[in-house]
């Protein structure tokens, strides 16, 4: 091992074997010298380890510990990113075991300096472009010590770094959350915003990868397409209705739901789950109801963006698409976001300064610009090649000639126009879109599409065989309610 070294003195595995031999010997601070050179060089998962378990041999020593992150930050500093990674590295094997590891309850007086040691090796990794291993810092360091804004921001560039762009915007916001102009958040934050809209993150990609094209060769008779909006899951009745589905009549068919499902995520959780036990696939949108983030879920959810991201997750998890998707041959579904303009009140397209309708929505942007980004969310599904018999939906209105009440100020919360341009660039040869929101139903050909709102509503569930809507009977376009027993 020696040879080897003399002959290539960074060579890191050369180091890493003279540290093997030392520690066999007992010579304890000659392995962790030969270990510390085996990480600069060659910072891999197996050297980093042995030279944390020789550092471990020699005991614990907190102040040493916190004296050593300084040469780690100073190599940060020089650009010398494996020694960094080798320093913080000692120091984290100085600190005794977390003593929260074997009781959640206890207390740990060095949660601080493990985070920031845990944070900074993930820095050191970041660097080196060594994402596996500074995603698993990160977590370790927001696992030490959860309100350490840096920590959250560690786990977003990580993230970010391992294509993970959706959970990434989750920690910078949950990092400023902790602290409201921590610079390196709300950079972090902007660029999750301004990548989110390309859905190039390694969870997109598989979403569409998976799910876009599964039932391309399913005869189109084989399937019908059913609609309904504003559940609203959490009230009793709805939830009581939504279980009483036979669950055997529409196993082969699919339900679209267009928003307003309910107000938490658990809650959603459940509705969601209980449909797609009655549905062959289930399509859905989120509403206004489900972006607000109430006290009791603002602990785990930083922001409304954040409660969006964590819906999609959800939605992944369960099977249920928000992406759009072909159901069977020349059949396609085609979710759209959306949120309103008050420029939809068209006789004072202006917001309401004392509207409280959404005022447990926390959007990291003016709420005037949300309608913008949720467009901006749709404009790269707009491009697939559909064909057939498209059915679109969204929550909002698309257009104005569809009824919705008009007392408070409602139509300055009731749809966005520029949203019916998205639908209109949507092409097939029978064209349907279905929305929410207004609690109107409604069902009418405006300009060569068929518009249909099939609301059930917060007492919906009080008529136990309320019907759901029919918008494709596996041959042509309809608009038939059924029984769902």
């Amino acid at each position: 091992a020696r040879e080897a070294f003399i002959l290539r003195p960074n060579w890191g595995r050369a180091w890493g074997r003279i540290g093997l031999a030392a520690a066999s010997l007992g010579q304890v601070q000659e392995a962790v010298d030969a270990y510390l050179q085996a990480v600069t060089f060659d910072p891999t998962p197996a050297h980093v380890e042995a030279l944390a378990g020789v550092v471990a041999r020699r005991g614990t020593d907190p102040d040493a510990a916190h004296k050593g992150k300084e040469t780690g930050n100073g190599a940060m500093r020089t650009g010398e990113f494996g020694m960094a990674v080798a320093h913080f590295t000692l120091c984290l094997a100085l600190l005794p075991p977390d003593p929260r590891a074997s009781n959640p309850d206890n207390g740990d007086e060095h949660a601080f300096l493990r985070s920031v040691l845990f944070s900074n090796r993930s820095a050191a990794y970041a660097r080196l472009k060594a994402w596996p291993a500074a995603l698993a810092d990160a977590r370790l360091a927001v696992k030490a010590k959860g309100d350490f804004a840096k920590a959250h921001c560690r786990l977003g560039t990580a993230m970010l770094g391992h294509g993970l762009t959706e959970p990434a915007y989750a920690e910078f916001a949950r990092a400023l959350q902790i602290e409201g102009q921590d610079q390196t958040a709300l950079k972090g934050r902007q660029a999750c915003m301004s990548m989110l809209p390309w859905w190039t993150s390694s969870d997109a990609r598989r979403r569409h990868r998976e799910r876009f094209g599964m039932d391309l060769g399913r005869p189109s008779g084989s399937t019908r397409v059913y609609a309904i909006s504003d559940v609203h899951f959490d009230h009793k009745c709805n939830e009581e209705w939504a279980h009483k589905i036979d669950d055997f009549k529409f196993q082969e068919d699919v339900l679209i739901v267009a928003g307003n499902m309910c107000d938490t995520r658990v809650a959603l959780q459940r509705a969601l789950t209980t449909f797609k036990a009655k549905f062959r696939r289930v399509f859905y949108v989120p509403g206004n109801h489900e972006c607000w983030v109430p006290a009791h879920e603002a602990t785990k959810i930083p922001d409304s963006f954040a409660k969006l991201l964590s819906i999609f997750e959800l939605c992944d998890e369960l099977g249920v698409d928000i992406f759009p998707a072909a159901v069977a041959q020349d059949v396609f579904v085609v979710p759209l976001l959306s949120w309103y303009s008050a420029e939809f009140d068209t006789d004072d397209p202006f917001p309401d300064p004392n509207g409280t309708v959404d005022q447990h929505c926390r959007w990291p942007i003016a709420d005037i610009q949300v309608w913008r980004y949720m467009l901006k969310l749709n404009a790269a599904h707009l491009h697939h090649l559909f064909h057939g018999t498209v059915v679109s939906f969204s929550h909002f209105l698309p257009h104005l000639g569809l009824p919705f009440p008009t007392h408070s100020k409602m139509a300055k919360t009731m749809g966005c126009e520029p949203l019916d341009e998205q639908v209109r660039a949507i092409r097939g040869k029978s064209r349907v879109h279905v929305y929410g929101h207004s609690h109107l139903r409604h069902k009418k050909y405006h300009d060569g599409i068929l518009y249909v709102n099939h609301a059930h509503g917060e007492d919906g569930g009080k008529d136990d065989r309320a019907p759901i809507l029919l918008v494709y009977d596996g041959k042509q376009v309809v608009t038939r309610e059924e029984l769902i027993w």
